[in-house]
C-alpha cells in the first residue's frame, strides 16, 4: 500500500461533497429575511402599497391596483391568443381529416375501376389469378419497403417522420398570479391601510392595525369586507366574532366578509417556506 492511498483523493467513491460539487443530488438553498415579501408590500412589483390604491384577493394577496389590473389584462389577451391559435388548430386538423376522407375515397374509386376493367377484358380464369396474385406480392413487397424505409432513411423528404402538434383547448379564466385560483376583476377587494405616521418614506412605512393600532408586520391579519378595514387576528377573535360587527365603522358583517391576508414572511421556517429545492440527477 503506497503512502497516498490514505489521502481524501484516494477513496473509490465519491463523498457527499464532491458530488454536491460535481452538481449532483437535490440543491437545496435557505431564503433569509431579505427574501420574504413584507406586509402591505405588491405581490407583482415589490413596491409599498402606500398611496397606490392597494386591493387584494380572495386567497389574501395584496397587490396595487395598477400592477393587478395590467396583469389580468395580459392574462385576456393571452386568453384570446390561445383560443385563436386553438380554432386555426381545430380547423387544421378538419381540413386533414378531410383530405384524408378524400383520398380513401379515390383510392376505393380506383380500385373499383382497376376491377371492373379487368373483368370486361376477355381473360382466362389462369391468367387473371396470376396478375391478381402477383398484384399482392408487389404492393406487399412495396408496403415493406416504404416501412424499412421510414425507419431507416429518415434524412429522406419522403420518410421524415412528421410530428402533428396537436392543442390543448386554452383555459379561458383569469386567475390570481400567486395562488393561481380563478379571479375576475370584481373579486379583487379594496384595502384601507392605516400607516404610521412616522414613516415619511414609503418604502420604510409599516402597515397598522385599525384598531390597536400595532404594528402588522408578521403577525396574522384580516380584512372586513364592507368596511375595507385591515385589523389583527386576536382582535378578530375579540372584538369582530361575538357581535358580527365592524369595531371601525359598525357595519354589520357576515362570515364570508372576512377575508384572512398572507401574513408577512419571516426568516423562521415555522412562519415562512424560508428553503428552496431544486431536483437534479443523482450519481448511483
Amino acid at each position: 500500500m503506497s503512502r497516498h492511498s490514505k489521502n481524501a483523493t484516494a477513496s473509490t467513491h465519491f463523498t457527499y461533497h464532491e458530488r454536491s460539487a460535481a452538481g449532483h443530488g437535490t440543491l437545496k438553498r435557505r431564503f433569509g429575511r431579505d427574501a420574504q415579501i413584507e406586509f402591505g408590500v405588491c405581490c407583482l412589483c415589490l413596491a409599498s402599497t402606500r398611496g397606490r390604491s392597494p386591493l387584494a384577493s380572495p386567497a389574501g394577496f395584496v397587490y396595487c391596483k395598477e400592477c393587478i389590473y395590467a396583469n389580468l389584462l395580459a392574462q385576456k389577451r393571452t386568453i384570446q391568443d390561445n383560443a385563436a391559435a386553438y380554432e386555426r388548430s381545430v380547423e387544421a386538423q378538419g381540413r386533414k381529416m378531410q383530405d384524408r376522407e378524400l383520398q380513401q375515397e379515390r383510392e376505393t374509386l380506383r380500385k373499383a375501376l382497376d376491377a371492373a376493367q379487368s373483368v370486361a377484358e376477355p381473360q382466362d380464369r389462369a391468367t387473371l389469378a396470376t396478375r391478381k396474385l402477383q398484384e399482392k406480392v408487389d404492393a406487399a413487397t412495396d408496403d415493406d419497403k416504404r416501412a424499412a424505409m421510414r425507419r431507416t432513411s429518415f434524412w429522406i423528404p419522403d420518410c421524415t417522420p412528421t410530428h402533428e402538434a396537436t392543442l390543448a383547448k386554452p383555459d379561458a379564466k383569469t386567475r390570481d398570479p400567486m395562488s393561481l385560483e380563478e379571479m375576475k376583476l370584481k373579486h379583487l377587494l379594496p384595502l384601507k391601510f392605516e400607516w404610521d405616521a412616522g414613516g415619511n418614506d414609503k418604502a420604510e412605512a409599516k402597515v397598522l392595525c385599525a384598531v390597536t393600532k400595532k404594528e402588522v408586520s408578521h403577525l396574522r391579519a384580516v380584512l372586513l369586507r364592507p368596511s375595507g378595514q385591515v385589523i389583527l387576528e386576536s382582535c378578530l377573535k375579540d372584538m369582530v366574532l361575538p357581535t358580527m360587527t365592524c369595531p371601525v365603522t359598525g357595519l354589520k358583517l357576515r362570515k364570508k366578509d372576512i377575508v384572512h391576508l398572507q401574513a408577512g414572511g419571516t426568516g423562521f421556517s415555522a412562519h415562512s417556506a424560508v428553503e428552496a429545492k431544486k431536483y437534479r440527477p443523482t450519481m448511483t
